[in-house]
């Protein structure tokens, strides 16, 4: 009489379920510790943004997200956040691409120095980019410096502690972390399409449309995601350029916070507002960029 095996008596859905339980089992302390370092936090600011700071037992309004809207000063905070965050993840994101593929498909001397280098600003924080960035583009910088030595003139003076300067101090900031992600997705390419299309005649337009962009497509999408949500949060190197007239929502935060006369709701309001902006476009694109995936496995 043949022995029957338990195992192929479960259902698929059954053993499919035994397959998570140790994965989850592991992830357990680090969901508790984001669960009571986020959980509680983010009630605390909710309940914080829905009241008045001169009359917090007036009860619960909307007042607070209302003046991000209505106060100019606050609006332009938040359009300029937007604007900056754009810019930077879809600069960061095209810029790295080309390092990224040439990490992975080549070998050449000075491959690990190269990797090491790019990699270095992730350690430096953003008062160390801002300091960087007055060095080099500041009114006595030494890019002003050295083209007015062949030219006469200080061009580009001062463009560090303009807006083209803050993106770029944001740029040098998220090189390592977009060109780490798209390097690792590029890893796994399956280099064997191209080599494919190649034999069909494809040539290197051809190959890079058809073939490698619509498959790393969704490493695109998660990379700029990542840029876009971290440099939606930061603040630092704008506090050490000082730039007049210009401000994010990020500093306004810090600013409502810690600055005297401080508004803790208009704060805790602003906070929220980030949060869910970063947390929809992340969700959004992560999503997009599983579809992604799924169509090209």
């Amino acid at each position: 009489m043949p022995i029957r095996d338990s195992s192929c008596a479960l259902p698929a859905n059954r053993v499919g379920e035994r397959r998570t339980v140790a994965p989850l089992l592991l992830c357990l302390p680090l969901l508790l510790l984001l669960l009571a370092l986020l959980l509680r936090p983010l009630a605390h600011l909710l309940h914080q943004s829905l009241l008045l700071t001169d009359a917090p037992t007036a009860g619960i309004t909307l007042h607070n997200y209302l003046e991000i809207a209505a106060v100019p000063r606050y609006r332009r905070a938040l359009l300029w956040s937007l604007e900056l965050s754009l810019a930077v993840a879809a600069g960061s994101t095209a810029i790295c691409l080309a390092p990224a593929w040439l990490f992975t498909r080549y070998r050449f001397p000075g491959k690990r120095l190269m990797r090491g280098i790019l990699t270095l600003p992730m350690t430096f924080s953003g008062m160390i980019v801002g300091f960087l960035m007055v060095i080099m583009l500041g009114r006595a910088g030494f890019v002003p410096q050295f083209l007015e030595s062949l030219t006469g003139r200080p061009l580009l003076s001062g463009v560090g502690y303009q807006f083209p300067g803050l993106v770029l101090a944001y740029l040098y900031f998220e090189i390592p972390r977009a060109t780490l992600t798209l390097e690792s997705a590029l890893a796994k390419l399956d280099s064997r399409l191209e080599q494919a299309a190649r034999s069909l005649g494809a040539g290197h337009w051809q190959r890079f449309r058809l073939v490698v962009l619509p498959t790393i497509w969704p490493a695109l999408l998660s990379t700029f995601a990542v840029t876009f949500s971290v440099s939606l949060g930061s603040f630092g190197v704008l506090l050490v350029l000082s730039i007049r007239r210009f401000t994010l929502l990020p500093l306004e935060i810090f600013t409502q916070y810690l600055a005297p006369p401080s508004d803790h709701g208009i704060a805790a309001a602003m906070s929220l507002t980030l949060l869910t902006i970063a947390f929809a476009t992340g969700y959004g694109l992560r999503r997009l960029a599983g579809r992604g995936e799924i169509r090209h496995a």
